[in-house]
Parts: C-alpha cells; sequence; structure tokens
C-alpha cells in the first residue's frame, strides 16, 4: 500500500496535515486531513485529482500514472473561483496598484531630485560666476558677447553707508567717456571680504569687462586686481607678518610678503594677511593655509637664503 502525507501551512499560521492511502492491488483510495478523512475512492488505476477544503483553502491531491507505479503531489489552487481566491485577487489587484503608485512616486521622487540636482548645479554655478564678477544685465547670450567682443578698463570700489546699510559702489569710465557705476550690499558690520579672498579697502580696483556698444552689460573681474590692488595686498600682508611675529624685524616681514608675491603669486598674499585667523572663521585664508606656505620646503629654502639677515 502507498502511504503519502503532507504538511499544508495555511496563511495564518494553522499547520494541516494532509495523508493519503493507495491500495497496491485493490486501487482503493483514502484521503484524509488532520485524521478526519475527507475523500474515499474505490478501484483507482489512473491518474486522478481530489479536491477538498482546508479551512477556506482549495486544495488538491493529485495521482499520477507513471510507467512503474504511481506518483502523488499535494498543492493549493489559488485560480479557482472559490471566496478565498476571490479576495485573494482582490488583494493582488490592490497590491498592484499600490506597487504602481510606489513605481510612479518612486519616479517622480527620482525625477524631482533630478530635477533639483540640476537646478542646484545651476544655482551653484551661477554662484560661482557671481563670486568671481559683478554683472549687470548679464545673460549667457551677453556673456558670449563679452567674451568675444568686450573691451576693459579699471573699475574703483568705493564703501559707503546709505540708511544704516553698507554698499560697495564700483565705477568706470569707457573709452567713449560714458560714466558706469553700480553697487552691491555687504553685512553692516566687520570686514567686508571680496570674492577673491582678500578684504576690501576703498579704492581697491579691478579689470572690469564691458560691451562698447552697451557698457551697461559688463562684468568686473575680481581675479585681476589693478598693480595699486596688488600694492596694497602687499601691504597688508606685510602688515600681518609684523604682528604676527614682533620679534622680526619690519623688513624681516616686508622681506616674506615680497618672496611670496614673487614665488608664490599675488593669491597666497591672502595667506599671510589671515595668518592669525582660525579656519572656523576663513576656511581658504587661515593660521593652517599659512603654516603650509611657510613650510613648503622649497618656498622655507627661498625665505632662508633670502630673508635671514632682514
Amino acid at each position: 500500500m502507498a502511504q503519502v502525507s503532507w504538511v499544508y501551512l495555511d496563511d495564518f499560521g494553522g499547520r494541516h496535515r494532509v495523508g493519503l492511502y493507495h491500495g497496491d492491488k485493490s486501487g482503493h483510495v483514502l484521503l484524509h486531513c488532520d485524521l478526519r478523512v475527507v475523500q474515499v475512492d474505490f478501484s483507482v488505476r489512473e491518474s486522478r485529482t481530489y479536491s477538498f477544503f482546508v479551512e477556506d483553502e482549495l486544495c488538491e491531491v493529485r495521482i499520477f500514472k507513471e510507467k512503474n507505479g504511481y506518483s502523488y503531489d499535494f498543492n493549493v489552487n489559488k485560480e479557482a473561483d472559490t471566496p478565498r481566491n476571490r479576495l485573494r485577487k482582490a488583494d493582488n489587484r490592490r497590491n498592484r496598484k499600490y506597487m504602481i503608485f510606489l513605481l510612479l512616486g518612486l519616479a517622480l521622487s527620482v525625477t524631482g531630485i533630478f530635477i533639483g540636482l540640476r537646478s542646484w548645479n545651476q544655482q551653484r554655478q551661477s554662484a560661482r560666476m557671481a563670486g568671481s564678477s559683478l554683472t549687470s544685465n548679464l545673460s549667457p547670450e551677453a556673456a558670449g558677447m563679452l567674451d568675444a567682443e568686450g573691451k576693459t578698463t579699471l573699475a574703483e570700489l568705493y564703501i559707503v553707508t546709505d540708511a544704516l546699510q553698507r554698499k560697495v559702489f564700483y565705477g568706470f569710465t569707457t573709452a567713449n567717456d560714458h560714466q558706469i557705476s553700480g553697487y552691491f550690499y555687504v553685512p553692516d558690520t566687520g570686514q567686508i571680504i571680496l570674492p577673491n579672498g582678500f578684504p576690501l579697502t576703498d579704492r581697491d580696483a579691478f579689470t572690469v569687462r564691458y560691451l562698447p556698444a552697451s557698457p551697461r552689460i559688463h562684468q568686473v573681474e575680481f581675479e585681476q586686481p589693478a598693480a595699486q590692488t596688488l600694492a596694497t595686498y602687499l601691504e597688508l600682508a606685510r602688515k600681518a607678518e609684523v604682528r604676527a611675529h614682533p620679534d622680526a624685524t619690519p623688513a624681516h616681514g616686508l622681506c616674506v610678503a615680497k618672496n611670496t608675491l614673487k614665488h608664490k603669486g599675488w593669491r597666497q598674499l591672502a595667506d599671510l594677511i589671515f595668518q592669525s585667523t582660525p579656519p572656523a572663521q576663513n576656511p581658504t585664508h587661515n593660521r593652517d593655509s599659512y603654516l603650509r606656505l611657510v613650510r613648503d620646503p622649497a618656498f622655507a629654502a627661498v625665505l632662508e637664503r633670502e630673508c635671514w639677515d632682514q
């Protein structure tokens, strides 16, 4: 006699034991579930399917006629039209809707993030552009025209206080003697730091590029200071070096500043100017950047050679 059993776990954690007896000679079949007889059949010699309910699930036990005997299988029929399967299909449809909404929400979120990142990148590029120039009516097309057709002159900057609000005015004269001016707001108190990292003093001058046919379209380049402004930066660097090293001579401070300008470029003068400033107050030019500058082996050798007797 063939004897087969299965253990079925329902959706609620219930455990059910399903068993089948199939007589070798008689072919009689007895099907039971949880020690309860659910079906009896006689003289079964061919393949056959038996259906029964366990709780509200339609279950099936199949007998397959093989060349050498029989094989047996148990499964839950989730396709037949039963109350449980109707609920299951409704749940599946609802879950598919939830999944579609989730995917749509995810797609919208990714799209929103992408658009936001692109907008942020554009804003950052605009901020970077504004950080290196002052512009008036400057569009991308105008910027391209400035590069192709622009003329240059010098613009001077002045600090003024208007109704308790500090502003920096700038002005320049075109080749046709047109007077062009503009301004931007700065904090009401404290040192004014320009986009190039240097403190602003009155009458600092920088290159300005403008369109001859429309000089209101212009751009002040803080990365191109005039000679008089470089001289101011050199003097500020010398004073900062003297203040930070009172045991050294004023001539030594000037020597350090001049060699910094000569061997490292004018931008590094800001490291001398802010050499006593903590990094938290000025992340770009500060005490740490100054130490990196003067401890550079090649530059330290230059200072030792050029300034030791100053």
